[in-house]
């Protein structure tokens, strides 16, 4: 019997979303499947329009911020695999969206995204950080969970859950003496 293997995610950086990504991250939406990109924005669309991918590339690091993930690829340079936003909600909250190319989902990308975003949030006083899913996106679900922070789920829509992960110091793990 044959077993399914899983590769391991090639060398991925993560860093700050930069105006000079408005391309690549159109591009990144572009080819994602109809799925995934129906899953992130709720709609079945092609990718982001310019304007779109240039208001996610202008951040100010204070209040509004975004991630990305390369790779290196040896025919297009850097190319980006993964992206975080994280926009101001008010009251010390901020709302995320994630997406992960799809041959690359489930090798820890979004993770790793979701750590420097939370890593962020907590050096710009955000308490809170919220996303909005469609209650059949359990990979959304379970990478939440992962970061092992208090969450709170409750549905909003008959197919729509929305999240809050607590970041307060509530949820900082207790230091062994």
């Amino acid at each position: 019997m044959e077993r399914p293997v899983t590769l391991a995610a090639p060398p991925v950086t993560i860093r700050r979303i930069r105006p000079s990504d408005a391309a690549a991250l159109e591009r990144f939406y572009e080819a994602l499947s109809d799925d995934s990109r129906r899953t992130r924005f709720f709609a079945l669309t092609r990718g982001l329009r310019a304007g779109q991918s240039a208001a996610f590339c202008a951040t100010d690091h204070a209040h509004r911020e975004g991630f990305v993930a390369l790779v290196h690829d040896e025919f297009a340079g850097r190319r980006i695999v993964g992206h975080l936003c994280l926009e101001p909600a008010g009251d010390g909250t901020a709302e995320m969206a994630v997406a992960v190319a799809d041959e690359l989902q489930g090798r820890g990308i979004g993770r790793r995204l979701l750590d420097a975003g939370v890593a962020w949030a907590r050096s710009t006083g955000v308490t809170r950080m919220t996303a909005t899913m469609l209650a059949t996106n359990g990979a959304i679900d379970r990478l939440v969970a992962s970061l092992g922070l208090p969450t709170t789920r409750r549905a909003t829509e008959p197919d729509v859950i929305g999240i809050e992960v607590d970041l307060g110091p509530a949820a900082v793990a207790p230091r062994a003496a």
